[in-house]
């Protein structure tokens, strides 16, 4: 063996440095051509020919706690068969694999590994000309630890600046403005964005929404407070494709909007609801000890219409409220209910809950628990230009 080969078994600690992945364990795969790592949410960003794929690795299998999004220029797609057999189509980029203090560019697909023993494969082609491997034997480089995922300076998500497309079309609404305001103080980029002036580009590799004949920007977030039109579900479930996350659905905002379904999806799931007739004849006047409650992510708001009486809905009351809003996979909504003989009914939801009431009626801002729910679910990634 030449001082320019490492050794290598079939079992290694490695690090991907570009990727901030400083710790790994790999199989080494001789009989593998490509080199594989565990991608979910694989999403290309951009425009040709500069096109970037961001993606979200688990390091460490069967642990979903630790998430980290990759960011890395798209270098190609190909058709790579399985050892089972399966051909797929991958994202293909080229980044730095390191053993101690050696490293050297290799090529790395994308793929779901969920349910392999190894989150990476290091394959032939990343290996001549730079390593010797001996099968029967493991662990021949320095050895890592999954530790270093638990740094106290590694970014948390909300210590990173998010860039957030705010879907309305009244961004001047008080609702509009506590959500931008709230978005600023944090140091986030919001920016309002009239759905109306948007365009759509359907597409296998990629699809695109435009706006004045221009790309959008890649976005962390959308909040979504447009009115429920089939365009705009559309607009939303491009967002959605394009790995965007959206505390509110497309789907679930369209079937919140639509009251008879409403309330056949709340029935359907075992969820109390008030006797209706459809179609409604004259004005439906709800009683006036209905319950209201705000719903973002798993905590609540509680009050009475009027906000004169304090409140605490009990254990299975909250689940109630809580089961109701998941129903339409919906992350941020407003809830009117009311105690009857069979528990907690759901008279009312609606997917654009106004901030600004609910604020003056009980003192509580929604907005920051709104941007909590936002900052949890976007993971962190390295700065990006916001211009």
């Amino acid at each position: 063996m030449t001082d320019d080969l490492i050794k290598l078994g079939w079992e290694e600690w490695l690090a991907l440095p570009d990727l901030s992945l400083p710790a790994i364990k790999a199989k080494i795969d001789t009989g593998a051509r490509t080199s594989a790592l565990h991608a979910m949410n694989v999403e290309v960003i951009g425009t040709e020919p500069d096109l970037t794929v961001r993606f979200t690795t688990l390091p460490i299998p069967g642990n979903g706690d630790v998430a980290i999004v990759c960011e890395a220029p798209l270098k190609d797609r190909r058709e790579v068969t399985s050892s089972n057999g399966e051909k797929e189509l991958r994202c293909v980029i080229e980044t730095t694999v390191q053993f101690g203090f050696k490293s050297w560019p290799i090529e790395v697909t994308l793929t779901d590994r969920t349910d392999m023993a190894y989150h990476m494969l290091l394959g032939r082609m990343a290996l001549v000309e730079h390593c010797i491997v001996v099968p029967s034997e493991s662990h021949q480089q320095p050895d890592l630890d999954y530790v270093v995922y638990d740094r106290g300076d590694m970014k948390a998500p909300s210590e990173r600046a998010l860039r957030i497309a705010l879907l309305t079309n009244k961004h001047q609404a008080p609702s509009a403005r506590m959500l931008i305001e709230e978005g600023q103080s944090r140091g986030h980029t919001i920016e309002a964005i009239d759905p109306a002036e948007l365009t759509l580009t359907t597409s296998t590799k990629t699809p695109q929404i435009h706006r004045g004949g221009e790309d959008l920007p890649a976005y962390d977030a959308v909040i979504p407070r447009m009115p429920a039109t089939s365009y705009n579900a559309a607009i939303l479930r491009q967002f959605e494709a394009l790995g965007t996350y959206t505390p509110n659905t497309a789907e679930g905002v369209m079937s919140a909007h639509e009251s008879m379904r409403a309330q056949q999806i709340l029935a359907k799931n075992h969820i109390a609801i008030a006797d209706t007739k459809f179609p409604v004849t004259s004005r439906y006047l709800q009683p006036e000890d209905v319950i209201e409650v705000m719903v973002t992510g798993r905590k609540l708001i509680v009050s009475t219409r009027d906000g004169k009486t304090a409140l605490k809905l009990n254990k299975e009351e909250r689940r109630t409220a809580l089961r109701a809003a998941s129903v339409f996979d919906l992350g941020f909504a407003a809830l009117t209910l009311r105690r009857g003989s069979d528990g907690l009914q759901v008279l009312d939801l609606t997917s654009r809950p106004d901030l600004a009431r609910v604020h003056a009626l009980t003192g509580k801002n929604p907005a920051p628990r709104l941007f909590d729910l936002i900052e949890s679910k976007v993971s962190a990634l390295p700065p990006r230009n916001l211009t």
